[in-house]
């Protein structure tokens, strides 16, 4: 404001009067929050007729629940239901009451939002209330997986509203829960703790946990230690080797939700009210939704550099959403890590080169590969886990030759590229008979409709990107620019032409001379056609003689004499006195 009114001293209030001011307005809303976030659900609802919302009050009409949803977010959870993450711990605004949203992850591994509510209290009915009415927004569809974090009433509310999905808690919290007791013990015994992650992170099987988990407990003598049972007891509800086999893809942890919070603090005060809340909400998911659009155009200068020369890996490059691809990539990239070893019929073992490989350990693991079915099966099930293939089973692809291309079953849609949706819609030339030619309006409508044709394909492709937009409008701004500019043109030669006024460069003794018969405003306008002068007789024959001036084969002879060294018009017999003597007989009758 310094800046506005010329210096800091010229600001006719002081920072307590902004302050008081912000707060004379909370306190003008500070008992019409909820009216106002009604009036704010309304007006999305005739925006959005999809627009999903309800809240619950207790018993002194108090608001206690409110969940809503917007409809894309309703259509994404369609394509987006296999895997959610559910959290409830971050505090957002004035009432003290818990923001729980359902977050998912779209094909481009980004972070979406799937519906959000507050609770007042964090208890089994509040939850089976909150997963009901996600359940109404969503057509009855449950997720297919889910993690949260541990909170044992949440569970029971899961239990009995999602019975068909797999649930699983967060494994971060459980371990950071374990290390407030654990933390000081494992300190002092370093190798436990290592082997007690080793065991939870890369068991493959919930046999082979249990097997190594007993082997631990014995050899380190700790089979008295209660925290390490109370850990074990919650084995199912955290240890990967239990989900091996379900769908959290790159997830083992509530991070997802987490993050999202994290974001929503940027935006969002724990002071602010419900309404606040929501106009600040309706900010973040603008930019959630650009965020989703541009993440296949915004490397669109780079180009991907494919790692090997194998060809599956272009087809993952086009069937794959980028951020994709690069997950793929870095799953081939580590073939070099490991050496495969034949056992028996189907069966592969691939074994580590090295001693710890980033992300599967020390571990080797056992690969079925079936080439006639074109079926592959790997021990640390990360298709199943992740819905890409692991890089054990391309070792064994490129130990057996098969790396033409990837099974079409093994290129999950919802991690394909989106299809293309736009259809360039033709428009219909008019058609003219062959035996004639097309008049003057046919030939601007068969232009018009061929230039409609070929700049629709123009279209489609700068459809793609902002920047390609930006591309195609420079473009045909001055391609209008340009063609006015000739039809302008045009325009004026036609007007100066049927005015006489067109010019042409001047050359000498001649001028500007008027052709059109109207006369001319040069130095010409006073000359008059030359004399007229009568001829007598044929005109002289202006054909050429022969070249060789031959003579006439006959010659001609005199019709009155018959002399051939003339003609009748010079024979001497012919001038005569034949006038003067009828003069004389004629005077002879008179007398």
């Amino acid at each position: 404001m310094g800046e506005v009114y010329g210096g800091l001293a010229n600001v006719p209030y002081d920072s307590k009067d902004v302050s008081n001011f912000m707060a004379t307005i909370d306190e003008e809303h500070k008992h019409k929050d909820m009216s106002i976030l009604l009036a704010h659900f309304a007006k999305m609802k005739k925006e959005d007729p999809d627009f999903y919302f309800n809240l619950h009050t207790d018993h002194a009409d108090k608001v206690d629940r409110i969940f809503w949803v917007d409809g894309a977010a309703i259509a994404a959870y369609e394509n987006y239901s296999d895997c959610l993450s559910f959290d409830s711990t971050y505090m957002t605004n004035e009432y003290n009451m818990p923001f729980a949203p359902f977050i998912g992850i779209n094909r481009y591994g980004q972070t979406i939002q799937l519906g959000c509510g507050f609770l007042k209290n964090e208890n089994v009915e509040s939850f089976v209330w909150l997963f009901e009415e996600f359940l109404e927004a969503m057509g009855g569809l449950q997720p297919d997986n889910l993690i949260t974090d541990q909170d044992a009433a949440m569970r029971t509310a899961i239990l009995q509203c999602f019975p068909d999905c797999t649930h699983r808690n967060c494994r971060w919290h459980i371990m950071q829960n374990a290390q407030a007791v654990l933390g000081n013990f494992l300190s002092k015994h370093e190798d436990l703790r290592q082997e007690l992650n080793e065991v939870i992170d890369y068991s493959m099987s919930i046999e082979e946990f249990e097997m190594r988990w007993a082997e631990m407990i014995m050899k380190r003598n700790v089979s008295d230690n209660t925290h390490l049972g109370d850990l074990y007891h919650l084995r199912a509800t955290f240890v990967p080797a239990y989900f091996k086999e379900r769908f959290f893809p790159f997830l083992q942890t509530t991070a997802r939700s987490e993050g999202f919070n994290a974001v929503l603090k940027r935006y969002i005060s724990p002071h602010n009210s419900l309404h606040n809340f929501f106009e600040q909400y309706l900010k973040l998911q603008e930019k959630i939704d650009v965020a989703e659009d541009s993440a296949e155009f915004k490397d669109e200068d780079k180009i991907f550099r494919l790692w090997g020369d194998y060809p599956l890996e272009q087809q993952a490059l086009d069937a794959y959403t980028h951020p994709i691809y690069l997950r793929f990539r870095a799953e081939l990239r580590k073939v070099m890590s490991y050496n495969v070893q034949h056992v028996d019929g189907q069966n592969y073992d691939v074994m580590p080169i090295k001693q710890y490989v980033y992300g599967y350990g020390k571990n080797r693991y056992r690969v079925e590969a079936n080439m006639e079915t074109e079926t592959y099966n790997c021990e640390c099930c990360k298709f199943s886990k992740d819905g890409l293939l692991c890089c054990h089973v391309f070792r064994v692809m490129i130990q057996l030759g098969a790396t033409e291309y990837i099974p079409e079953k093994y290129i999950l849609r919802r991690w394909r590229m989106l299809e293309d949706t736009i259809v360039e819609e033709k428009m219909e030339l008019p058609k003219v008979p062959s035996e004639r030619k097309p008049t003057n309006k046919e030939r601007q409508l068969i232009r018009y409709g061929t230039l409609c044709n070929e700049y629709t394909r123009v279209a489609k492709i700068a459809s793609t990107s902002d920047k390609a937009k930006a591309v195609a409008d420079k473009y045909m701004l001055a391609l209008e620019k340009d063609l006015l500019a000739m039809k302008a043109a045009e325009s004026a030669k036609r007007k100066n032409k049927k005015k006489g006024n067109a010019t042409q460069d001047e050359a000498p003794d001649v001028g500007n001379v008027d052709h059109s018969g109207q006369g001319s405003s040069t130095k010409f306008d006073h000359v008059e056609d030359p004399e007229y002068v009568s001829k007598q007789g044929r005109p002289t024959e202006k054909r050429k003689q022969s070249g060789l001036h031959l003579k006439a084969s006959k010659p001609v002879k005199c019709t009155l004499c018959g002399s051939s060294q003339h003609t009748a018009a010079t024979c001497k017999d012919k001038i005569t006195t034949v006038p003067e003597q009828t003069e004389i007989d004629f005077f002879r009758n008179m007398v």
